[in-house]
């Protein structure tokens, strides 16, 4: 794939996450499938925090290649943090701002820069070409995520929606 299909995917993905959302009734935002699965609400707000994450990444990628970072434990964080009970429309806000900022400079900078890196302790060597295309897909997974919780809820609720 090409820089500008993945700039065009990553730019989407935004918009990807919104059509899903609208589908869902409010009602099964806070949904839980089974107790230690996240709701539609905590899968959002995990989402604002790793877009937060990915865009500090990129940027370092971007102004600091060769840097360390660190990683985060997503599920401290949802406890911690309290994502069950976070608002997930500040949530896509922030997600929409995030990728809307880090997208005018990604589709600003070299080819050369497109090779530049990050060391993630557990991952190894990111290059910003993988950073990329991993957050294209986290949005994915967590939008697939969605549509089953949905799913789920809708099974449990069918009486009540016909």
């Amino acid at each position: 794939m090409g820089i500008q299909e993945l700039l065009s995917r990553y730019n989407a993905g935004y918009d990807l996450l919104i059509n899903q959302i609208n589908q869902i009734p409010p009602q099964a935002i806070h949904f839980k499938p089974t107790p230690d699965k996240w709701s539609i609400n905590e899968i959002i707000s995990h989402l604002a925090d790793s877009e937060a994450n990915g865009f500090v990444r990129a940027k370092k990628i971007i102004a600091e290649s060769g840097a360390k970072i660190t990683v985060y434990e997503q599920n401290s964080w949802a406890g911690t943090l309290f994502y069950k009970d976070m608002d997930y429309k500040d949530a896509l806000e922030l997600i929409r701002y995030l990728r809307k900022n880090l997208y005018q400079v990604l589709k600003k900078i070299d080819a050369e820069t497109w090779h530049n890196y990050i060391f993630h302790p557990e991952s190894g060597k990111i290059t910003l070409l993988d950073w990329i295309q991993l957050y294209i897909d986290h949005i994915d997974v967590h939008v697939q995520q969605m549509h089953r919780n949905y799913y789920d809820w809708r099974k449990i609720h069918e009486k009540e929606i016909v």
